[in-house]
C-alpha cells in the first residue's frame, strides 16, 4: 500500500491533526468514567424523548379504562340480577374494555420498541468499550472517536481482511475525506475460529508506509483481539451468519450501526453518499439525511 503523492501534511495540517488529538484524549477520560448502561439510557433518552411521557398517558388510560370496566361490571351484574335493560351497561363495558385493550396494545408497542433498542444500544456500547491504538500509539475505546470518524470495522480471516482494505485504497482520499476511518480484525481462521497470535501479528499492517495524519485518520489497530472476536460472535450467532465471506461493520459519526454484513465493505457506496466532514457539501448535523443514506 503506497502512500499519496505529495511532500506530506503541511504545519497547519499537523496543528489540526495535533488538535484533535487531544480532543480525542479529553473526550476518552470524560466517557470512560460512564457506565455502559447509564451511557444507552441517555443515547435512548435522546433517540426518543417523548417515550417516557407517553408510557405516562398510556399508562393512565389503561388504568382508568380498567377501573371503568371494573365498576360498568359490577353494574352490570347488579342490574342483571335486579332483571333491568342491560343495554347501556353492555354498551359501557364495551367501550371501556375497547379503551383499555386500544391504550394497552400502545402501551406494549412503545415498551417493545424500548426493549429493542436498549438491546441495540447495549450491543453497540459494548462495541464501543473494545480499544483501539491510532498511528500516534494513542489508546482509546471505539466510542471516543464518536463525531471524529467514521468508523468501518472489516473482520475476517488475515487473507479476506486484507483483500478489504487493498480494496478501500484507491478511494482512500475520498473516504479520508468522508471521515472514514478502517479498523483491520483478522480474527478468524479460515474454519471460523479465532487465534489471537495471529490476529495480533495481522493488525500490523503497513501503516507506517502512510503519512503521519493518514495514519492517524485511517487506520487504527485493534487491541486485546479475543474481545473483538468475542463481540462479533455474539452477533453472528444472535444474527445467524457465519464468518466465511468476512464480515464488515460501518458506524455512524453518533456510534450507531450504518450497515453491516458478510462480505467486502461497499467502498464505492460510502463515498457516493456520505457526506464529507469539511469543505463543500460538507455534512451539518442530525437532520443532514441522518449522516448519510447507508
Amino acid at each position: 500500500m503506497s502512500a499519496r503523492s505529495g511532500s506530506g501534511p503541511g504545519p497547519s495540517s499537523a496543528r489540526a491533526s495535533l488538535k484533535a488529538s487531544r480532543r480525542l484524549c479529553i473526550r476518552a477520560s470524560q466517557t470512560s468514567k460512564i457506565p455502559e448502561k447509564d451511557t444507552a439510557k441517555l443515547r435512548s433518552e435522546v433517540e426518543a424523548p417523548f417515550r417516557a411521557f407517553r408510557l405516562v398517558i398510556f399508562g393512565f388510560f389503561v388504568v382508568s379504562a380498567s377501573i371503568g370496566l371494573t365498576l360498568a361490571t359490577v353494574q352490570t351484574l347488579g342490574d342483571l340480577i335486579k332483571g333491568k335493560e342491560l343495554t347501556k351497561d353492555l354498551q359501557n363495558i364495551g367501550i371501556d374494555g375497547a379503551a383499555a385493550a386500544f391504550f394497552g396494545f400502545l402501551s406494549k408497542r412503545d415498551l417493545d420498541a424500548r426493549e429493542k433498542q436498549m438491546t441495540r444500544l447495549m450491543r453497540e456500547e459494548s462495541l464501543g468499550a473494545l480499544q483501539v491504538e491510532l498511528g500516534n500509539r494513542k489508546r482509546l475505546r471505539l466510542r471516543d472517536l464518536r463525531s471524529f470518524a467514521r468508523v468501518v470495522l472489516v473482520a475476517g480471516t488475515p487473507d479476506q481482511v486484507e483483500a478489504a482494505v487493498s480494496q478501500a485504497d484507491p478511494m482512500r482520499t475520498d473516504l479520508l475525506d468522508r471521515g472514514v476511518m478502517v479498523v483491520p480484525l483478522p480474527i478468524f481462521d479460515a474454519d471460523g475460529s479465532g487465534s489471537g497470535v495471529q490476529s495480533t501479528a495481522a493488525a500490523e499492517s503497513s501503516i507506517e508506509e502512510l503519512s503521519k495524519e493518514e495514519a492517524l485518520k485511517w487506520r487504527a489497530k485493534p487491541l486485546q483481539p479475543e474481545k473483538w472476536r468475542a463481540w462479533f460472535s455474539e452477533q453472528m450467532k444472535s444474527a445467524g451468519v457465519s464468518p466465511e465471506r468476512g464480515l464488515y461493520v460501518g458506524l455512524r459519526l453518533d456510534g450507531r450501526v450504518r450497515a453491516s454484513g458478510a462480505g467486502m465493505p461497499p467502498w464505492p457506496a460510502f463515498v457516493a453518499q456520505l457526506a464529507p466532514l469539511k469543505g463543500e457539501g460538507a455534512w451539518t448535523g442530525f437532520f443532514d439525511v441522518f449522516d448519510g443514506r447507508i
